[in-house]
Protein backbone atom coordinates (compact mmCIF):
# COMPACT_ATOMS: atom_id res chain seq x y z
CA UNK A 1 0.00 0.00 0.00
CA UNK A 2 1.46 3.37 -1.02
CA UNK A 3 1.60 6.90 1.01
CA UNK A 4 2.00 10.10 -0.44
CA UNK A 5 4.08 12.74 1.67
CA UNK A 6 1.85 15.73 2.05
CA UNK A 7 2.48 18.91 4.23
CA UNK A 8 -1.69 18.85 5.35
CA UNK A 9 -2.13 15.39 6.20
CA UNK A 10 -4.47 14.20 8.06
CA UNK A 11 -3.37 11.18 10.53
CA UNK A 12 -1.31 9.52 13.12
CA UNK A 13 -1.01 5.22 13.42
CA UNK A 14 -0.49 3.16 15.62
CA UNK A 15 -2.29 0.36 17.12
CA UNK A 16 -3.45 -3.21 18.43
CA UNK A 17 -7.19 -4.17 17.03
CA UNK A 18 -7.19 -2.78 13.95
CA UNK A 19 -9.44 0.61 14.88
CA UNK A 20 -9.11 3.81 12.33
CA UNK A 21 -10.46 7.28 14.44
CA UNK A 22 -12.12 8.88 11.35
CA UNK A 23 -12.05 12.96 10.54
CA UNK A 24 -15.49 13.06 12.70
CA UNK A 25 -13.29 10.84 15.35
CA UNK A 26 -15.54 7.87 15.28
CA UNK A 27 -13.79 4.81 15.98
CA UNK A 28 -14.08 1.55 13.80
CA UNK A 29 -12.54 -2.10 14.61
CA UNK A 30 -11.77 -3.41 11.20
CA UNK A 31 -10.12 -6.85 11.62
CA UNK A 32 -7.96 -8.48 13.64
CA UNK A 33 -5.15 -10.72 12.96
CA UNK A 34 -3.08 -13.74 13.99
CA UNK A 35 0.00 -13.00 15.93
CA UNK A 36 2.56 -13.42 18.75
CA UNK A 37 3.81 -11.30 21.76
CA UNK A 38 6.83 -12.25 24.34
CA UNK A 39 4.97 -12.60 27.56
CA UNK A 40 1.98 -15.21 25.69
CA UNK A 41 2.59 -18.77 27.49
CA UNK A 42 3.09 -21.44 24.90
CA UNK A 43 0.56 -22.67 22.22
CA UNK A 44 -1.75 -19.52 23.65
CA UNK A 45 -4.42 -17.53 21.45
CA UNK A 46 -3.08 -15.17 19.26
CA UNK A 47 -4.39 -11.45 18.25
CA UNK A 48 -2.59 -8.52 16.44
CA UNK A 49 -4.19 -5.30 14.94
CA UNK A 50 -3.47 -2.05 13.55
CA UNK A 51 -4.88 0.77 14.58
CA UNK A 52 -4.90 4.57 12.43
CA UNK A 53 -5.93 7.92 13.28
CA UNK A 54 -6.89 10.41 11.19
CA UNK A 55 -6.87 14.27 11.89
CA UNK A 56 -8.96 17.13 10.06
CA UNK A 57 -7.84 19.84 8.67
CA UNK A 58 -8.55 22.15 11.49
CA UNK A 59 -6.41 20.02 13.66
CA UNK A 60 -3.83 19.96 11.32
CA UNK A 61 -3.46 23.36 11.26
CA UNK A 62 -3.70 23.92 14.86
CA UNK A 63 -0.86 21.81 14.89
CA UNK A 64 1.21 21.35 11.61
CA UNK A 65 4.04 19.26 11.00
CA UNK A 66 6.51 19.18 8.10
CA UNK A 67 5.44 15.84 6.45
CA UNK A 68 2.72 13.51 6.79
CA UNK A 69 1.72 10.29 5.46
CA UNK A 70 -1.41 10.05 3.81
CA UNK A 71 -4.81 10.54 4.78
CA UNK A 72 -4.87 7.41 6.58
CA UNK A 73 -2.29 5.31 7.84
CA UNK A 74 -1.47 2.75 9.98
CA UNK A 75 2.04 3.41 10.57
CA UNK A 76 2.42 0.61 13.64
CA UNK A 77 1.37 -3.35 14.56
CA UNK A 78 1.84 -4.63 17.68
CA UNK A 79 1.10 -8.05 18.06
CA UNK A 80 -0.36 -8.70 21.70
CA UNK A 81 -1.26 -12.37 22.83
CA UNK A 82 -5.11 -13.74 23.93
CA UNK A 83 -5.39 -16.88 26.13
CA UNK A 84 -9.09 -17.69 26.07
CA UNK A 85 -9.45 -14.21 26.93
CA UNK A 86 -8.09 -10.82 26.15
CA UNK A 87 -4.95 -10.14 28.15
CA UNK A 88 -5.28 -6.63 27.80
CA UNK A 89 -7.08 -3.63 26.83
CA UNK A 90 -6.56 -0.74 24.26
CA UNK A 91 -6.65 2.69 26.15
CA UNK A 92 -7.20 6.15 24.13
CA UNK A 93 -6.23 8.89 25.41
CA UNK A 94 -5.69 12.74 25.09
CA UNK A 95 -2.16 12.73 23.41
CA UNK A 96 -1.58 9.13 23.68
CA UNK A 97 -2.84 5.74 23.04
CA UNK A 98 -1.79 2.52 24.51
CA UNK A 99 -2.15 -0.83 25.34
CA UNK A 100 -2.62 -2.24 28.93
CA UNK A 101 -1.28 -5.64 29.87
CA UNK A 102 -4.21 -7.82 32.72
CA UNK A 103 -0.79 -9.83 33.38
CA UNK A 104 1.91 -7.32 33.92
CA UNK A 105 -0.19 -4.44 35.09
CA UNK A 106 1.73 -2.75 33.07
CA UNK A 107 1.23 -0.81 29.22
CA UNK A 108 2.44 -3.49 26.82
CA UNK A 109 3.36 -0.11 24.63
CA UNK A 110 2.53 3.57 24.78
CA UNK A 111 2.12 5.54 21.56
CA UNK A 112 1.82 9.22 20.50
CA UNK A 113 2.76 11.86 17.95
CA UNK A 114 4.55 15.11 19.13
CA UNK A 115 4.21 18.24 16.86
CA UNK A 116 7.13 21.19 17.50
CA UNK A 117 4.58 23.29 18.60
CA UNK A 118 3.40 20.81 21.06
CA UNK A 119 7.01 20.05 22.20
CA UNK A 120 6.78 24.17 23.29
CA UNK A 121 3.81 23.97 25.57
CA UNK A 122 4.25 25.51 28.77
CA UNK A 123 1.66 23.70 30.91
CA UNK A 124 3.33 23.47 34.76
CA UNK A 125 2.51 19.64 35.60
CA UNK A 126 2.39 20.71 39.02
CA UNK A 127 -0.63 20.07 40.82
CA UNK A 128 -1.50 16.67 38.78
CA UNK A 129 -1.21 13.67 41.11
CA UNK A 130 -1.17 10.03 39.48
CA UNK A 131 -4.71 7.89 39.83
CA UNK A 132 -5.90 4.59 38.95
CA UNK A 133 -7.22 4.38 35.42
CA UNK A 134 -11.17 3.60 35.86
CA UNK A 135 -11.37 2.41 32.10
CA UNK A 136 -9.68 -1.01 33.41
CA UNK A 137 -11.30 -3.93 35.34
CA UNK A 138 -10.59 -3.23 38.95
CA UNK A 139 -8.81 -5.71 39.28
CA UNK A 140 -6.12 -4.02 37.26
CA UNK A 141 -6.53 -0.54 38.28
CA UNK A 142 -2.99 -0.16 39.94
CA UNK A 143 -2.55 2.82 42.11
CA UNK A 144 -0.28 5.13 43.73
CA UNK A 145 -0.15 2.76 46.96
CA UNK A 146 0.94 0.13 44.74
CA UNK A 147 4.44 1.31 44.47
CA UNK A 148 4.75 2.65 48.09
CA UNK A 149 7.94 1.13 49.99
CA UNK A 150 9.73 -0.04 46.60
CA UNK A 151 12.84 1.03 45.17
CA UNK A 152 10.73 1.88 41.95
CA UNK A 153 9.86 5.03 40.50
CA UNK A 154 6.11 5.34 39.01
CA UNK A 155 8.02 6.21 35.78
CA UNK A 156 6.17 7.86 32.93
CA UNK A 157 5.69 5.81 29.88
CA UNK A 158 4.60 8.78 27.60
CA UNK A 159 6.19 11.45 29.67
CA UNK A 160 4.00 15.30 31.63
CA UNK A 161 6.81 17.06 29.36
CA UNK A 162 5.22 15.78 26.24
CA UNK A 163 1.70 16.90 27.32
CA UNK A 164 2.53 20.03 28.31
CA UNK A 165 -0.01 21.66 25.11
CA UNK A 166 -3.35 20.44 27.00
CA UNK A 167 -4.73 20.30 30.38
CA UNK A 168 -6.51 17.09 29.59
CA UNK A 169 -3.49 15.38 28.10
CA UNK A 170 -1.58 16.47 31.05
CA UNK A 171 -4.13 14.74 33.26
CA UNK A 172 -4.39 11.76 30.96
CA UNK A 173 -0.41 10.68 31.20
CA UNK A 174 -1.37 10.88 35.20
CA UNK A 175 -2.86 7.40 34.87
CA UNK A 176 -1.28 4.61 36.31
CA UNK A 177 -1.61 2.63 32.81
CA UNK A 178 1.05 4.72 31.55
CA UNK A 179 3.57 4.13 33.91
CA UNK A 180 5.67 1.03 34.78
CA UNK A 181 8.19 0.88 37.44
CA UNK A 182 11.30 2.56 36.94
CA UNK A 183 14.91 2.60 38.82
CA UNK A 184 15.04 6.11 40.06
CA UNK A 185 18.80 7.01 38.36
CA UNK A 186 16.88 5.64 35.18
CA UNK A 187 13.53 7.97 35.57
CA UNK A 188 15.51 10.73 36.61
CA UNK A 189 18.94 10.34 34.46
CA UNK A 190 18.90 8.46 31.57
CA UNK A 191 15.71 7.91 30.47
CA UNK A 192 15.04 11.78 31.37
CA UNK A 193 17.91 12.51 29.05
CA UNK A 194 16.28 10.55 26.29
CA UNK A 195 12.77 12.20 27.04
CA UNK A 196 14.24 15.69 26.61
CA UNK A 197 15.84 15.13 23.32
CA UNK A 198 12.48 14.07 21.63
CA UNK A 199 11.10 17.49 22.35
CA UNK A 200 14.26 18.86 20.95
CA UNK A 201 14.06 16.90 17.45
CA UNK A 202 9.73 17.22 17.54
CA UNK A 203 11.12 21.08 17.78
CA UNK A 204 13.68 21.10 15.06
CA UNK A 205 12.05 18.63 12.54
CA UNK A 206 8.13 19.75 13.01
CA UNK A 207 6.96 16.06 13.80
CA UNK A 208 8.35 12.92 15.40
CA UNK A 209 6.13 9.40 15.96
CA UNK A 210 7.46 7.80 19.13
CA UNK A 211 6.56 4.50 20.60
CA UNK A 212 8.57 2.84 24.03
CA UNK A 213 7.46 0.43 26.46
CA UNK A 214 9.00 -2.87 29.12
CA UNK A 215 10.81 -5.39 27.76
CA UNK A 216 11.03 -8.54 30.32
CA UNK A 217 14.11 -10.99 30.04
CA UNK A 218 13.00 -12.91 32.96
CA UNK A 219 10.73 -15.94 32.48
CA UNK A 220 9.50 -14.96 35.51
CA UNK A 221 9.88 -11.02 36.43
CA UNK A 222 9.97 -9.72 40.00
CA UNK A 223 6.38 -8.37 41.10
CA UNK A 224 5.77 -5.42 43.44
CA UNK A 225 2.45 -4.27 44.81
CA UNK A 226 0.11 -4.30 47.84
CA UNK A 227 -2.93 -4.58 45.97
CA UNK A 228 -1.94 -5.25 42.51
CA UNK A 229 0.64 -7.44 41.62
CA UNK A 230 2.75 -5.04 38.94
CA UNK A 231 5.35 -6.77 36.62
CA UNK A 232 9.25 -5.08 37.50
CA UNK A 233 10.41 -4.61 33.47
CA UNK A 234 14.07 -5.57 32.88
CA UNK A 235 14.32 -2.78 31.10
CA UNK A 236 12.64 -0.08 28.19
CA UNK A 237 12.38 0.21 24.38
CA UNK A 238 12.06 3.44 22.66
CA UNK A 239 11.30 3.93 18.64
CA UNK A 240 11.57 6.81 17.16
CA UNK A 241 10.13 8.13 13.82
CA UNK A 242 10.85 11.32 11.80
CA UNK A 243 9.01 11.19 8.23
CA UNK A 244 9.89 15.11 7.18
CA UNK A 245 10.38 14.97 3.55
CA UNK A 246 13.02 14.40 2.14
CA UNK A 247 15.08 14.08 5.71
CA UNK A 248 12.93 10.87 6.63
CA UNK A 249 15.41 8.75 9.63
CA UNK A 250 14.03 6.18 11.73
CA UNK A 251 16.23 5.66 15.85
CA UNK A 252 15.42 3.48 18.58
CA UNK A 253 17.29 3.30 21.95
CA UNK A 254 17.32 0.21 24.69
CA UNK A 255 18.14 0.64 28.46
CA UNK A 256 18.55 -1.61 31.03
CA UNK A 257 16.34 -0.52 34.22
CA UNK A 258 19.21 -0.28 36.18
CA UNK A 259 20.68 2.81 38.58
CA UNK A 260 23.64 2.58 36.46
CA UNK A 261 24.15 5.55 34.24
CA UNK A 262 23.27 4.70 30.30
CA UNK A 263 24.41 7.29 27.91
CA UNK A 264 22.21 7.81 24.69
CA UNK A 265 24.53 6.96 22.84
CA UNK A 266 25.47 3.50 23.91
CA UNK A 267 21.60 2.48 23.99
CA UNK A 268 21.79 3.26 20.40
CA UNK A 269 19.50 0.66 18.93
CA UNK A 270 18.01 0.18 14.94
CA UNK A 271 14.39 -0.19 15.63
CA UNK A 272 14.60 -3.60 13.56
CA UNK A 273 16.53 -4.60 16.29
CA UNK A 274 13.79 -3.73 18.82
CA UNK A 275 11.12 -5.67 16.62
CA UNK A 276 12.98 -9.33 17.26
CA UNK A 277 14.35 -7.78 21.21
CA UNK A 278 9.96 -6.79 21.73
CA UNK A 279 8.14 -9.38 18.78
CA UNK A 280 6.23 -5.55 17.83
CA UNK A 281 6.08 -4.80 14.06
CA UNK A 282 6.69 -0.66 13.65
CA UNK A 283 5.72 0.95 10.86
CA UNK A 284 4.79 -1.95 9.05
CA UNK A 285 2.01 0.31 6.16
CA UNK A 286 5.23 2.11 5.06
CA UNK A 287 5.87 1.55 1.49
CA UNK A 288 8.70 -1.59 2.31
CA UNK A 289 11.57 0.10 0.64
CA UNK A 290 11.34 3.63 2.86
CA UNK A 291 10.31 0.90 5.91
CA UNK A 292 13.67 -1.39 5.31
CA UNK A 293 15.38 1.40 5.13
CA UNK A 294 14.41 3.56 8.09
CA UNK A 295 14.22 0.45 10.85
CA UNK A 296 17.60 -0.57 9.66
CA UNK A 297 19.12 3.20 10.80
CA UNK A 298 20.81 3.50 13.90
CA UNK A 299 22.76 6.89 13.35
CA UNK A 300 22.08 9.43 16.21
CA UNK A 301 24.12 12.06 14.16
CA UNK A 302 21.59 11.97 11.86
CA UNK A 303 18.63 13.45 14.51
CA UNK A 304 21.47 15.23 16.59
CA UNK A 305 22.49 17.66 13.33
CA UNK A 306 22.15 21.05 13.99
CA UNK A 307 18.62 22.91 12.31
CA UNK A 308 16.74 25.35 13.16
CA UNK A 309 12.99 25.01 13.81
CA UNK A 310 10.19 26.01 11.74
CA UNK A 311 9.46 29.47 12.16
CA UNK A 312 5.54 29.25 11.96
CA UNK A 313 5.97 26.43 15.22
CA UNK A 314 7.61 28.82 17.04
CA UNK A 315 5.06 31.65 16.80
CA UNK A 316 2.09 29.45 16.42
CA UNK A 317 2.84 28.34 20.11
CA UNK A 318 3.61 31.75 21.41
CA UNK A 319 0.70 32.69 20.42
CA UNK A 320 -1.53 29.54 21.37
CA UNK A 321 -0.18 28.38 24.56
CA UNK A 322 -2.72 29.92 26.46
CA UNK A 323 -5.12 28.53 24.45
CA UNK A 324 -3.94 25.10 24.73
CA UNK A 325 -4.33 25.11 28.42
CA UNK A 326 -7.73 26.85 28.16
CA UNK A 327 -9.35 24.52 25.42
CA UNK A 328 -7.96 21.14 27.52
CA UNK A 329 -8.73 17.92 25.27
CA UNK A 330 -10.56 19.13 22.85
CA UNK A 331 -7.82 18.67 20.32
CA UNK A 332 -6.76 15.10 19.83
CA UNK A 333 -8.48 12.21 21.68
CA UNK A 334 -7.09 8.88 20.62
Amino acid sequence: MGFGFVNCSLALALVVATLVVTQTSALQYLKGMLAENPLAPEGGKKMAAAMAISRNAQQAKASPGNARVGDMRPLVTLKNAVKGRKNGQLLMKTGYVTYFNYQTNNPDWVAWELTSAEAYGRLDRNGYEFVPDNALPRANRVAFYDYKGTKYDRGHMCPAGDMKWSATAMRDCFYMSNVCPQVRELNHVSWERLESACRRWAKKMGSIYIVCGPVYWKKVPEYIGVSHRVAVPDGFFKVVLCLQKGKEKGIAFYYDNTDVTQSMRKAVRSIDQIEKMTRLDFFSELPDGLENRLEAMRNLDEFEEKASPPASHILEDTQSSTSHRREGAGRRKW
